[in-house]
Protein backbone atom coordinates (compact mmCIF):
# COMPACT_ATOMS: atom_id res chain seq x y z
CA UNK A 1 0.00 0.00 0.00
CA UNK A 2 1.54 3.38 -0.79
CA UNK A 3 -0.19 6.41 0.23
CA UNK A 4 0.07 10.59 -0.05
CA UNK A 5 -0.82 13.03 2.82
CA UNK A 6 -1.05 16.59 1.07
CA UNK A 7 0.28 18.83 3.89
CA UNK A 8 -0.93 22.42 4.66
CA UNK A 9 -0.11 25.11 7.02
CA UNK A 10 -2.71 24.38 9.72
CA UNK A 11 -1.67 21.21 10.19
CA UNK A 12 1.70 22.41 12.09
CA UNK A 13 1.73 23.99 15.76
CA UNK A 14 4.70 24.62 17.60
CA UNK A 15 3.73 21.70 19.68
CA UNK A 16 5.28 18.81 17.77
CA UNK A 17 2.49 16.36 17.13
CA UNK A 18 2.85 13.06 15.15
CA UNK A 19 0.77 12.52 11.50
CA UNK A 20 2.55 9.34 10.19
CA UNK A 21 3.42 6.03 11.55
CA UNK A 22 4.56 3.42 8.64
CA UNK A 23 6.07 0.07 9.97
CA UNK A 24 9.27 1.63 11.96
CA UNK A 25 8.71 5.07 10.22
CA UNK A 26 7.21 7.95 12.33
CA UNK A 27 6.59 11.43 11.09
CA UNK A 28 5.74 14.18 13.05
CA UNK A 29 4.90 18.18 12.43
CA UNK A 30 6.73 21.02 14.20
CA UNK A 31 7.00 25.15 14.13
CA UNK A 32 10.26 26.40 14.57
CA UNK A 33 10.32 29.78 17.11
CA UNK A 34 11.64 31.65 13.74
CA UNK A 35 7.96 30.66 12.17
CA UNK A 36 9.31 28.19 9.75
CA UNK A 37 7.75 25.11 9.53
CA UNK A 38 9.69 21.26 9.78
CA UNK A 39 8.65 17.82 8.77
CA UNK A 40 10.77 15.61 10.94
CA UNK A 41 10.78 11.87 9.96
CA UNK A 42 12.34 9.00 12.33
CA UNK A 43 13.77 5.30 11.95
CA UNK A 44 15.19 3.02 14.36
CA UNK A 45 19.00 4.88 13.52
CA UNK A 46 18.04 8.02 13.23
CA UNK A 47 15.87 11.15 12.06
CA UNK A 48 15.92 14.15 9.61
CA UNK A 49 13.68 17.72 9.72
CA UNK A 50 12.76 18.53 5.69
CA UNK A 51 11.59 22.50 5.73
CA UNK A 52 8.18 21.96 3.49
CA UNK A 53 8.01 25.76 2.59
CA UNK A 54 11.31 26.75 2.11
CA UNK A 55 13.32 25.08 0.03
CA UNK A 56 12.43 21.60 0.65
CA UNK A 57 16.02 21.87 2.72
CA UNK A 58 17.03 18.76 4.65
CA UNK A 59 17.68 21.30 8.00
CA UNK A 60 18.98 18.37 10.12
CA UNK A 61 20.04 14.78 9.86
CA UNK A 62 21.65 12.98 12.77
CA UNK A 63 22.17 9.13 12.52
CA UNK A 64 23.62 6.44 15.07
CA UNK A 65 24.25 9.44 17.15
CA UNK A 66 26.61 11.43 14.77
CA UNK A 67 24.92 14.61 13.91
CA UNK A 68 26.27 15.00 9.96
CA UNK A 69 25.18 18.25 9.11
CA UNK A 70 28.03 21.79 9.17
CA UNK A 71 28.05 23.65 12.27
CA UNK A 72 26.55 27.24 11.74
CA UNK A 73 25.67 30.17 13.53
CA UNK A 74 21.84 29.33 12.98
CA UNK A 75 20.10 27.68 15.63
CA UNK A 76 16.82 27.51 13.43
CA UNK A 77 16.57 27.84 10.19
CA UNK A 78 15.13 31.64 8.98
CA UNK A 79 12.37 32.50 6.60
CA UNK A 80 13.77 34.21 3.91
CA UNK A 81 14.15 33.64 0.22
CA UNK A 82 18.18 34.58 0.52
CA UNK A 83 20.17 31.31 1.09
CA UNK A 84 22.80 33.81 2.95
CA UNK A 85 19.66 34.80 5.55
CA UNK A 86 19.19 30.79 6.60
CA UNK A 87 22.71 29.08 5.80
CA UNK A 88 23.54 25.95 7.53
CA UNK A 89 21.37 23.38 6.41
CA UNK A 90 22.53 19.40 5.56
CA UNK A 91 21.29 19.46 2.04
CA UNK A 92 20.08 22.57 0.04
CA UNK A 93 18.67 22.20 -3.78
CA UNK A 94 20.46 24.69 -5.85
CA UNK A 95 19.58 26.09 -9.25
CA UNK A 96 17.45 25.89 -11.30
CA UNK A 97 17.94 28.78 -13.90
CA UNK A 98 21.27 30.04 -12.08
CA UNK A 99 23.23 28.85 -10.04
CA UNK A 100 27.24 29.73 -8.22
CA UNK A 101 28.64 32.37 -6.55
CA UNK A 102 27.71 35.81 -8.43
CA UNK A 103 30.14 38.01 -9.98
CA UNK A 104 29.14 41.96 -9.91
CA UNK A 105 27.85 41.25 -13.42
CA UNK A 106 25.40 38.49 -12.50
CA UNK A 107 21.78 39.81 -11.51
CA UNK A 108 21.06 36.71 -9.20
CA UNK A 109 21.42 35.76 -5.78
CA UNK A 110 23.72 32.85 -4.45
CA UNK A 111 22.98 29.77 -5.90
CA UNK A 112 19.71 30.81 -7.56
CA UNK A 113 16.27 31.13 -6.72
CA UNK A 114 15.85 27.41 -5.65
CA UNK A 115 17.31 26.90 -1.77
CA UNK A 116 15.17 28.68 -0.04
CA UNK A 117 12.43 28.88 -2.71
CA UNK A 118 8.64 29.26 -1.46
CA UNK A 119 7.16 26.10 -1.98
CA UNK A 120 3.20 26.02 -3.14
CA UNK A 121 2.66 22.44 -2.38
CA UNK A 122 4.36 19.86 -0.13
CA UNK A 123 3.39 16.16 0.78
CA UNK A 124 3.86 13.33 2.84
CA UNK A 125 4.42 10.04 1.03
CA UNK A 126 4.48 6.83 2.59
CA UNK A 127 4.90 3.01 0.69
CA UNK A 128 6.93 -0.14 -0.15
CA UNK A 129 9.79 -0.65 -2.86
CA UNK A 130 12.44 -3.24 -3.57
CA UNK A 131 14.34 -2.16 -0.82
CA UNK A 132 11.68 -1.85 1.94
CA UNK A 133 9.18 1.12 3.55
CA UNK A 134 9.69 4.01 3.49
CA UNK A 135 8.74 7.75 4.20
CA UNK A 136 9.16 10.57 1.79
CA UNK A 137 8.53 14.36 1.69
CA UNK A 138 8.35 16.11 -1.95
CA UNK A 139 7.38 19.12 -2.75
CA UNK A 140 6.27 21.18 -6.00
CA UNK A 141 7.78 24.92 -6.45
CA UNK A 142 6.62 26.72 -9.86
CA UNK A 143 8.78 29.49 -11.29
CA UNK A 144 6.66 31.80 -13.24
CA UNK A 145 7.66 35.61 -14.88
CA UNK A 146 5.78 37.35 -17.70
CA UNK A 147 7.34 36.91 -20.96
CA UNK A 148 10.13 34.68 -19.27
CA UNK A 149 11.22 31.02 -17.77
CA UNK A 150 7.98 28.70 -16.73
CA UNK A 151 9.38 25.35 -14.37
CA UNK A 152 8.46 23.55 -11.94
CA UNK A 153 10.88 22.20 -9.30
CA UNK A 154 9.88 18.73 -7.70
CA UNK A 155 12.50 16.74 -5.24
CA UNK A 156 12.10 14.44 -2.95
CA UNK A 157 13.95 13.10 0.00
CA UNK A 158 13.05 9.22 1.15
CA UNK A 159 13.68 7.78 4.54
CA UNK A 160 13.91 4.16 4.67
CA UNK A 161 13.56 1.72 7.87
CA UNK A 162 16.68 0.96 9.39
CA UNK A 163 18.87 2.79 7.08
CA UNK A 164 21.23 5.55 7.74
CA UNK A 165 20.84 7.23 3.97
CA UNK A 166 18.65 9.61 2.46
CA UNK A 167 17.83 9.12 -1.30
CA UNK A 168 17.36 12.39 -2.88
CA UNK A 169 16.14 13.40 -6.20
CA UNK A 170 15.28 16.51 -8.15
CA UNK A 171 13.23 17.34 -11.67
CA UNK A 172 12.52 20.30 -13.61
CA UNK A 173 10.41 20.16 -15.80
CA UNK A 174 10.49 23.12 -18.63
CA UNK A 175 6.57 24.40 -19.11
CA UNK A 176 7.29 27.07 -21.24
CA UNK A 177 6.97 27.11 -24.88
CA UNK A 178 10.86 28.54 -24.89
CA UNK A 179 14.21 26.89 -24.30
CA UNK A 180 15.10 27.22 -21.15
CA UNK A 181 19.09 27.47 -19.27
CA UNK A 182 19.34 24.88 -16.68
CA UNK A 183 22.18 25.12 -13.71
CA UNK A 184 21.59 22.76 -10.73
CA UNK A 185 23.69 21.25 -7.62
CA UNK A 186 22.81 19.23 -4.69
CA UNK A 187 24.92 21.48 -1.97
CA UNK A 188 25.53 18.13 0.70
CA UNK A 189 26.88 20.02 3.90
CA UNK A 190 28.69 17.68 5.80
CA UNK A 191 30.47 18.67 9.25
CA UNK A 192 34.24 18.61 9.19
CA UNK A 193 35.27 16.56 11.12
CA UNK A 194 39.06 16.96 13.35
CA UNK A 195 41.80 13.98 12.15
CA UNK A 196 39.39 12.98 9.64
CA UNK A 197 40.26 11.09 6.19
CA UNK A 198 38.64 12.16 2.70
CA UNK A 199 38.43 8.66 0.35
CA UNK A 200 37.10 9.80 -2.80
CA UNK A 201 36.76 8.46 -6.36
CA UNK A 202 39.48 10.31 -8.30
CA UNK A 203 43.02 11.07 -7.47
CA UNK A 204 45.02 13.54 -5.64
CA UNK A 205 46.96 14.96 -8.63
CA UNK A 206 46.81 18.40 -9.63
CA UNK A 207 45.29 17.26 -12.74
CA UNK A 208 42.89 15.65 -10.64
CA UNK A 209 42.20 18.61 -8.24
CA UNK A 210 41.48 22.31 -9.62
CA UNK A 211 41.49 24.78 -6.37
CA UNK A 212 39.51 27.72 -7.45
CA UNK A 213 41.87 31.02 -6.83
CA UNK A 214 39.48 33.28 -7.73
CA UNK A 215 38.43 35.02 -4.56
CA UNK A 216 34.32 35.66 -4.19
CA UNK A 217 33.63 39.58 -2.80
CA UNK A 218 31.81 37.62 0.07
CA UNK A 219 35.31 36.18 1.48
CA UNK A 220 38.04 37.92 3.35
CA UNK A 221 41.39 36.24 3.24
CA UNK A 222 43.79 36.70 5.55
CA UNK A 223 47.76 36.26 4.68
CA UNK A 224 48.09 32.49 6.58
CA UNK A 225 45.25 31.73 4.31
CA UNK A 226 46.62 32.91 1.29
CA UNK A 227 49.75 31.11 2.19
CA UNK A 228 48.19 28.07 3.25
CA UNK A 229 46.34 28.37 -0.94
CA UNK A 230 49.37 28.68 -2.55
CA UNK A 231 50.54 25.26 -1.05
CA UNK A 232 47.62 23.88 -2.46
CA UNK A 233 48.11 24.90 -5.81
CA UNK A 234 50.87 21.98 -6.30
CA UNK A 235 49.96 19.82 -3.46
CA UNK A 236 46.37 19.26 -3.38
CA UNK A 237 46.68 16.11 -1.48
CA UNK A 238 47.25 18.24 1.64
CA UNK A 239 43.65 18.14 1.99
CA UNK A 240 43.13 14.25 2.09
CA UNK A 241 43.40 14.71 6.09
CA UNK A 242 41.58 17.13 8.07
CA UNK A 243 43.83 18.21 10.37
CA UNK A 244 42.99 20.80 13.31
CA UNK A 245 45.94 23.28 12.42
CA UNK A 246 45.23 23.99 8.55
CA UNK A 247 43.76 26.74 7.44
CA UNK A 248 40.68 26.58 5.96
CA UNK A 249 39.15 30.00 6.79
CA UNK A 250 37.69 31.53 4.74
CA UNK A 251 36.90 29.04 2.68
CA UNK A 252 38.87 26.06 0.69
CA UNK A 253 36.89 25.09 -3.19
CA UNK A 254 38.57 22.74 -5.89
CA UNK A 255 37.15 21.31 -8.83
CA UNK A 256 37.56 17.83 -9.07
CA UNK A 257 38.55 16.18 -12.57
CA UNK A 258 38.99 12.53 -13.99
CA UNK A 259 36.16 11.27 -11.45
CA UNK A 260 35.57 7.24 -11.90
CA UNK A 261 32.46 5.48 -12.12
CA UNK A 262 32.34 2.09 -10.25
CA UNK A 263 30.80 -1.26 -12.28
CA UNK A 264 27.20 0.33 -11.53
CA UNK A 265 27.71 3.72 -12.24
CA UNK A 266 28.01 5.41 -9.31
CA UNK A 267 31.02 7.49 -7.64
CA UNK A 268 31.94 7.77 -3.71
CA UNK A 269 32.67 10.41 -1.42
CA UNK A 270 33.92 9.92 2.17
CA UNK A 271 35.24 11.60 5.23
CA UNK A 272 36.27 9.18 7.13
CA UNK A 273 36.20 9.27 10.94
CA UNK A 274 39.02 7.87 13.53
CA UNK A 275 36.66 5.57 14.41
CA UNK A 276 35.91 4.13 11.29
CA UNK A 277 32.33 5.45 10.93
CA UNK A 278 31.83 7.87 7.54
CA UNK A 279 30.04 10.28 5.93
CA UNK A 280 29.37 9.43 2.72
CA UNK A 281 28.02 10.52 -0.37
CA UNK A 282 27.32 8.79 -3.81
CA UNK A 283 26.05 9.16 -6.98
CA UNK A 284 26.19 8.74 -10.66
CA UNK A 285 28.63 11.15 -12.73
CA UNK A 286 27.54 10.24 -16.10
CA UNK A 287 24.29 12.89 -14.84
CA UNK A 288 25.86 14.82 -12.04
CA UNK A 289 29.22 15.70 -14.36
CA UNK A 290 30.76 18.36 -12.56
CA UNK A 291 32.30 17.84 -8.93
CA UNK A 292 32.93 20.48 -5.92
CA UNK A 293 34.52 19.92 -2.82
CA UNK A 294 34.12 22.92 -0.39
CA UNK A 295 36.05 23.03 2.78
CA UNK A 296 35.61 25.91 5.72
CA UNK A 297 36.69 25.84 9.15
CA UNK A 298 36.02 28.75 11.34
CA UNK A 299 34.76 29.33 14.95
CA UNK A 300 31.31 29.83 13.98
CA UNK A 301 31.63 27.23 10.84
CA UNK A 302 32.80 24.15 10.20
CA UNK A 303 31.76 22.34 6.98
CA UNK A 304 33.19 19.99 4.25
CA UNK A 305 30.69 20.46 1.37
CA UNK A 306 30.82 17.86 -1.20
CA UNK A 307 28.63 18.94 -4.42
CA UNK A 308 27.46 17.20 -7.41
CA UNK A 309 26.09 19.73 -10.08
CA UNK A 310 25.69 20.09 -13.65
CA UNK A 311 28.76 22.94 -14.23
CA UNK A 312 30.58 24.91 -11.67
CA UNK A 313 29.43 27.21 -9.43
CA UNK A 314 31.12 30.56 -10.77
CA UNK A 315 28.09 32.39 -11.68
CA UNK A 316 25.82 32.25 -14.30
CA UNK A 317 27.97 34.60 -17.08
CA UNK A 318 31.30 32.70 -16.39
CA UNK A 319 29.80 29.63 -16.76
CA UNK A 320 27.58 30.04 -19.81
CA UNK A 321 30.99 31.39 -21.25
CA UNK A 322 32.36 28.20 -20.57
CA UNK A 323 29.61 26.68 -22.23
CA UNK A 324 28.62 24.63 -19.23
CA UNK A 325 25.11 25.74 -19.15
CA UNK A 326 22.73 22.86 -20.10
CA UNK A 327 19.95 23.93 -22.21
CA UNK A 328 16.36 22.87 -21.24
CA UNK A 329 13.74 22.22 -24.03
CA UNK A 330 10.23 23.17 -24.00
CA UNK A 331 7.87 20.57 -22.44
CA UNK A 332 11.48 18.34 -21.45
CA UNK A 333 12.68 17.48 -17.69
CA UNK A 334 15.97 17.01 -16.07
CA UNK A 335 15.95 14.09 -12.95
CA UNK A 336 18.58 14.05 -10.07
CA UNK A 337 19.58 11.52 -7.40
CA UNK A 338 22.12 11.49 -5.17
CA UNK A 339 22.34 9.53 -1.97
CA UNK A 340 23.92 11.05 1.35
CA UNK A 341 23.84 10.33 4.79
CA UNK A 342 26.32 8.22 7.36
CA UNK A 343 28.04 4.41 6.66
CA UNK A 344 29.23 2.74 9.70
CA UNK A 345 32.48 1.19 10.09
CA UNK A 346 31.74 -1.80 7.84
CA UNK A 347 30.39 -0.42 5.41
CA UNK A 348 32.62 2.35 5.31
CA UNK A 349 35.21 -0.39 4.69
CA UNK A 350 33.53 -2.18 1.87
CA UNK A 351 33.10 1.30 0.16
CA UNK A 352 36.76 2.08 0.34
CA UNK A 353 37.47 -1.14 -1.54
CA UNK A 354 35.20 -0.68 -4.10
CA UNK A 355 36.84 2.78 -4.93
CA UNK A 356 40.87 1.46 -4.61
Amino acid sequence: MDGKINLRRSFFSENEKPICAWGNLEASLFIYSTGVHGIRLRNERGEIVVLPWNGQMVWEAIFDGHDLKMKNQFREPVDSTLLVDSYGAFLAHCGARRMGTPTPEDDHPLHGELPCAPYGRAFLTFGEDSTGKFLSVGGVYSYKQGFGDFYDAMPDVRLYENSTMLDISMRVENLSNYPMDLMYMCHVNFLAGEDTRIVQSNGWSVQDMILRTSIPSHVKPTRKFLDFLEKLKTAPELTSHMRPGDEYDPEIVFFLRNVKEDANGYAHFMQVFPEGYAHYLTYKPSNLNYHVRWILKDKNQQVLGILPATCEPEGYLAEKKKGTVRTLSPGCAAEFHVSAGLADANRAKQIEKIIS
